[in-house]
């Protein structure tokens, strides 16, 4: 039986180890926290409150999780009709529900060109998302430039322009704008990079889709992908940091931080390139190269988050609907703009921020009458004035708060019965990856498709029992699951194993489907 070592537990390493132990593969899971997950951290406090620490909306897992069966290992979402709201220190109000007409009939104040501006993008997104779902090997920019045209849409001028510029070609209303834009921008990309035009696409893509929250807590995702795992014959080890990758004749040894060694014919790391190609023990020319030209945390963005236990129920101020994903912003394009600040090493001057209640959806996140908040912000990695002591992070904690009042009219200091903070330091140590960066390399338009991580070799590497899968690779960062999917796909494939039904299938094929989409979308 193929022995399989996946290095990293996070929800990547573990939905590809759980594909390949269905496949029949003897999969071992490295972990070096004590416990799994990586940027999903639930955390349980003495007052009864349960916090997110990480990532508390699951979208485009959620087919992922299906086809895995994590029903049976207790894992139950949560979801709601409203998937996101803006808001802003006028008062503006947009509400983004999961269906499109809904969403469209609610733009009352809104110019019926910017409506009809939104519809269109949203059906270009549509198109895009499910093209991203249908393919595993990742498309090249000249395979793209190949579609050319399609129902007055230019493929690569939209992958390779602005998300401002994207959205700002159908939507002139600014606080319309601002709001699909910073909903893309939490990829920590500047809209007005260029590079960024697709993430500009992602919230009107997004309906039909929605988002669930899973009872319990994130966390339950991570216990149904282990328990999954285990079910299927796997094993994960934690507190177990890989040390070192040593190739020796057909086999290859891992050696954990402890000094327990052993063996397997095939290895997937979930970390990212550079910390993959210092764990060889011999080095892979290939992979250095690689890892010299990757780039992480250049554009100086971190995420910063502040969790709040609360002695009452959590409402986003005057907005209403806490079920929502909340993009606050002090004014349109104030996320936008911060961005330059940050880039500076600079704390943003405007308060822009996602605000969500984790038990505005699942009351047993708090004691009767209490609630959670979520707050989750960018700072710079490497502040101008100093670094990110404790007494740093307190003092931008409150700023965060002060922020959060100025944009929703609601005061939270005596309501606050504890909290949490994490910054770049926290994420860097939780995680492992630079500044804590989810993306674990940018995700600029140079590490973007094919590029990603850079030697064009899709999950492969330039040895054939080296793997890579997580954030760093194709498609990239958030909680989707295809790189973890899309590895072992990879890794079945080259084993000529059965359940790799959709690795053969062409990008180029897969392209064409997803402008077919669109354009279908167009003649409605």
């Amino acid at each position: 039986m193929t022995r399989v070592a996946v290095i990293g537990g996070g929800h990547n390493g573990l939905v590809c180890a759980c594909f390949l132990a269905d496949a029949g593969l003897d999969v071992t899971v490295f972990e070096a926290n004590t416990t799994a997950g990586g940027c999903i951290w639930t955390e349980h406090l003495p007052s009864g409150h349960r916090l997110e620490r990480g990532a508390i909306d699951h979208g485009m897992i959620l087919g992922i999780a299906a086809e895995l069966g994590l029903a049976r290992f207790g894992l139950e979402y949560a979801f709601r009709d409203v998937s996101v709201g803006a808001g802003f220190g006028d008062g503006v109000r947009l509400l983004f529900h999961k269906d499109l007409s809904t969403t469209l009939e609610g733009f009352d104040g809104i110019d019926p060109g910017d409506v009809e501006g939104y519809e269109r993008l949203a059906g270009l997104g549509a198109a895009l998302l499910g093209m991203m779902d249908a393919f595993t090997t990742p498309p090249s920019t000249a395979q793209i430039a190949e579609l050319g045209p399609i129902a007055g849409f230019d493929p690569l001028r939209t992958v390779l322009a602005s998300a401002e510029k994207v959205v700002g070609a159908h939507v002139a209303d600014p606080h319309l704008a601002a709001a699909l834009t910073m909903y893309g921008a939490f990829s920590q990309i500047p809209p007005w990079l260029p590079g960024s035009g697709l993430f500009g696409l992602l919230l009107a893509g997004s309906h039909g889709h929605g988002a669930g929250r899973p009872v319990g807590g994130s966390v339950q995702l991570v216990n149904a992908l282990v328990g999954a795992l285990e079910s299927a014959g796997g094993k994960i080890r934690t507190d177990a940091a890989v040390e070192s990758v040593d190739r020796s004749g057909a086999k290859s040894r891992i050696t954990t931080a402890q000094g327990d060694t052993s063996s397997f014919d095939l290895v997937v790391s979930a970390l990212d390139v550079v910390r993959t190609s210092r764990l060889m023990a011999e080095p892979v020319p290939e992979l250095d190269e690689v890892a010299r030209m990757v780039t992480s945390g250049s554009l100086n963005v971190a995420e910063f988050k502040v969790d709040l236990a609360l002695s009452t129920e959590a409402e986003p101020g005057r907005f209403g609907h806490p079920e929502a994903l909340w993009l606050l912003q002090q004014h349109p394009g104030s996320m936008a703009r911060s961005f330059g600040e940050i880039a500076a090493g600079i704390h943003p001057s405007e308060a822009a921020m996602l605000w969500a209640s984790p038990s505005a959806l699942d009351p047993s996140a708090a004691p009767d009458g209490g609630g959670v908040a979520w707050l989750s912000t960018f700072v710079p990695a490497r502040p101008r004035d100093g670094e990110w002591t404790e007494a740093a992070m307190s003092r931008h904690a409150e700023r965060v708060i002060d922020g959060y009042r100025a944009i929703t009219g609601e005061s939270l200091e005596d309501r606050i019965v504890d909290l949490r903070v994490a910054g770049p330091v926290d994420w860097e140590k939780r995680t492992g990856a630079r500044f804590g960066n989810p993306n674990h390399i940018d995700m600029t338009i140079d590490q973007m498709f094919s590029l990603r991580p850079g030697a064009g070799r899709g999950h492969r590497t330039a040895v054939p029992w080296l793997y890579l899968t997580g954030a760093g690779t194709f498609p990239g960062g958030g909680l989707s699951g295809l790189p973890g999917k899309n590895a072992a796909m990879t890794v079945l494939a080259d084993l000529g194993r059965r359940g790799s039904r959709r690795a053969g299938f062409s990008t180029i094929s897969a392209l064409l489907r997803g402008w077919r989409l669109y354009r279908s979308l167009r003649k409605r």
